[in-house]
């Protein structure tokens, strides 16, 4: 098995959208599906995600029927160090191999050396290979942060902001519908407020469970990362 570098190179993709990911305003990153630029909406949302290359190695290896044949996962994930003081183990990087379900099951026996081969590349050089398809990037994670974006660069009020952050901070843990109740009176402020909160969620000033569907009853705690006078 032979490994070399092999940057992408994106052109018109029969069936599919190609194009650029700006990764966290820092990089741009080529995908060549919806599936692949879901994936990167998710990898840029988690903050223990450090940096993710696309195409970062071609695996050469003998196929089933003794030909020399190449292999090209689609992205490699690296995450943050932990913090020592919390024990917390170091996550591996992360080979990723995009592909729709009904691909998979179509062309299994043609995937399955090339997966193998994955597995085998991430082992020797300390990493996890993982196979992502539908069920693992299309979720609810990927819902809520699609939703929240449409708020991410509002502006709002900073004195309600602050009144909210520091209203949660003191109770730890509430719920927006509480929160809106708590703070504001009439139906317009109170519209007003959700879509701040949405905004806060969004920049992670404040936090909540990712995972399940976002809506009044949902839960939010302060991000103790993020000084308060440095949320607004």
């Amino acid at each position: 098995m032979k490994i070399s570098m092999k940057k992408r190179k994106i052109g018109y993709t029969y069936g599919s959208v190609s194009g650029h990911f700006a990764f966290r305003k820092q990089k741009s990153i080529a995908f060549e599906s919806t599936l692949e630029r879901d994936l990167l909406t998710l990898l840029e949302f988690n903050d223990s995600v450090s940096d993710v290359i696309e195409q970062p190695v071609t695996i050469e290896y003998t196929n089933e029927n003794g030909k020399n044949v190449t292999y090209t996962p689609d992205f490699l994930v690296f995450f943050n160090e932990p913090d020592a003081d919390l024990l917390r183990i170091q996550r591996k990087p992360l080979l990723i191999e995009v592909k729709p379900r009904n691909r998979l099951i179509k062309d299994w026996k043609k995937l399955k050396k090339k997966f193998q081969t994955g597995i085998q590349y991430a082992h020797a050089n300390d990493m996890i290979f993982k196979v992502y398809d539908e069920s693992r990037i299309r979720n609810m994670y990927l819902k809520n942060i699609l939703f929240l974006k449409r708020y991410k660069r509002f502006i709002y009020n900073k004195e309600d902001g602050m009144n909210i952050l520091s209203l949660v901070y003191s109770n730890g843990t509430m719920s927006i519908e509480h929160i809106l109740e708590h703070l504001f009176v009439t139906k317009e402020q109170k519209g007003v407020a959700l879509g701040h909160i949405w905004n806060m969620i969004a920049n992670k000033q404040l936090l909540c469970l990712m995972d399940k569907p976002l809506n009044t009853k949902t839960l939010v705690w302060t991000n103790e990362e993020i000084e308060m006078g440095e949320a607004i």
